[in-house]
Parts: structure tokens; sequence; C-alpha cells
């Protein structure tokens, strides 16, 4: 299996084309009847409208696709993001053993997540 892509499902089309790509910063690469094909660095997303509501979401094995956007400064990026009102899921940012996290939701209510790694020194 060669280059993952991603395939959203949603509510509105027009209205998430507008946020993935005026909020979120994707790049429109292709529009067809009921669908828009999008980029954002070496990944591809596929969105298209959906006609009926899934599931509630929830963190777990039947959680819907997120996309993780890798970012350098957790706290800025959901700062900026707030100020477009975009929705996050919790209060404060998360941790893991590899950084911090932040989800959010899109207008689908769809879940992705802010990352930011923490650096590793070479010993």
């Amino acid at each position: 299996m060669e280059n993952p892509s991603t395939l959203l499902v949603v509510y509105n089309l027009q209205i998430s084309k507008d946020f993935y790509v005026n909020v979120l910063g994707l790049e429109v690469i292709e529009e067809f009847a009921g669908g828009v094909k999008l980029n954002i660095g070496n990944h591809e997303v596929y969105m298209f409208q959906g006609g009926m509501e899934s599931i509630e979401y929830e963190h777990g094995y039947n959680a819907n696709s997120t996309l993780v956007f890798t970012v350098e400064d957790l706290d800025k990026q959901i700062e900026e993001l707030k100020s477009k009102g975009v929705v996050f899921v919790h209060k404060s940012p998360n941790q893991n053993k590899w950084g911090r996290y932040a989800a959010f939701k899109d207008p689908s209510g769809i879940v992705h997540e802010l990352m930011e790694f923490f650096t590793r020194q070479v010993v």
C-alpha cells in the first residue's frame, strides 16, 4: 500500500470547504459534483457531501477519521483558531509521551487534533 489519503464525509460541503481552506489552510486541488479534493503538505483529503448523521464522537475504536496537524506552538495555534470560531473539545491541551495536543471540531462535528511534538535531543 502506498500514499494513504483521508476521506471526510461532511454535513454541508460548502461550509466545510470554506473551513478547511480558509481556516485550516488546505489547498483545493479539484472540485467535482458532491465533493472536493484538498491537499495539505503531501497528504490528500477527499471530502464528500453526506446524506445522514453519523454516530456521536467518542475517543475510541469507533472514532471517525482524524487529521493530526503538527504545529510548532500549540498555544498560539489554539488561540488563532479560537479567534476564527473553532470549537475545541477540551478546555486545555492534553499530553502524551510524544507531545502536547488539543482536539477541535470542524463544522460537521468531525474531530481533528493539533499536535506539538516534544523536541528530541540526540545523545
